[in-house]
C-alpha cells in the first residue's frame, strides 16, 4: 500500500506554527509564498487543530449527525403527522368545535369570519377584472 502523500504548503505550515504558535494567517502565508508554496485558511487552521493551539469539535457534531437525528424523529412520528419548528402555526388547525354550546358558538363565528375574508378577496378580484377588461 502506498504512503499517503502530505501537502508540502500543511508541512510548511506546521512546521512555521511550530517555531511560532502565535503566527497570524497572513505571515504563514506571506513565508509560504515566498517558498512558492499556496497556503490556504483551511490548512491553516488544520494545522493549529492538529498542534493543539485551537480547540477542534470532536467529529461527528455537523450536519450528517443532525440529519440523522432528523430522519430518527421523522420515522418515530405517526405518517401522516408532519413536525413543525417551534412557534410555527398548524398546516390545517384544529377544529375549535369540542361538543359544547361555546365550541359551536367559537366555529360559526370562525366560518362567518372566514367568509367575510373570502368575500372580501372574491369582490377585489372582480374589480380588479373589471378594471382591466374596461
Amino acid at each position: 500500500m502506498a504512503a499517503k502523500k502530505t501537502n508540502p504548503a500543511f508541512e510548511f505550515t506546521i512546521e512555521y506554527l511550530k517555531k511560532n504558535r502565535k503566527a497570524a494567517f497572513a505571515d504563514v502565508r506571506d513565508a509560504a509564498a515566498k517558498k512558492k508554496l499556496t497556503l490556504y485558511p483551511i490548512m491553516y487552521g488544520r494545522a493549529q487543530a492538529l498542534l493543539g493551539i485551537v480547540k477542534q469539535a470532536p467529529r461527528g457534531q455537523g450536519k450528517a449527525k443532525m440529519a440523522k437525528a432528523a430522519k430518527a424523529a421523522r420515522s418515530a412520528a405517526p405518517a401522516g403527522a408532519v413536525k413543525r419548528g417551534p412557534g410555527r402555526p398548524r398546516k390545517n388547525p384544529l377544529p375549535a368545535f369540542d361538543g359544547t354550546i361555546e365550541g359551536i358558538v367559537a366555529a360559526v363565528k370562525s366560518s362567518e369570519q372566514a367568509k367575510a375574508r373570502y368575500r372580501a378577496a372574491l369582490e377585489k378580484i372582480q374589480s380588479i377584472l373589471s378594471d382591466a377588461l374596461s
